[in-house]
């Protein structure tokens, strides 16, 4: 392998633990109250929303998306949405 490229499943597992880091709750749950998803967690292919097409998420969009929907549930048993 050449210098400089990594296999994907190390930059998946190098970049799951930092996926929740920088989330701003008070933005996400303005969404959440007005019944959207925020954008920026929407899942997209080439400009084109596959959030309901999870055959076609890669691995980290799909680290992502699991990481969004247990805050949701999270916030949901807090009573916050």
């Amino acid at each position: 392998m050449p210098r400089g490229q990594r296999v994907s499943a190390d930059l998946d597992s190098r970049a799951y633990p930092y996926l929740e880091r920088g989330v701003n709750a008070v933005l996400e749950l303005t969404y959440l109250r007005a019944g959207a998803d925020p954008d920026w967690e929407r899942v997209t292919a080439n400009g084109e929303d596959i959030t309901d097409q999870p055959e076609r998420w890669t691995r980290y969009q799909r680290a992502r998306r699991i990481g969004f929907e247990a805050r949701v549930e999270r916030y949901r048993e807090r009573g916050q949405i």
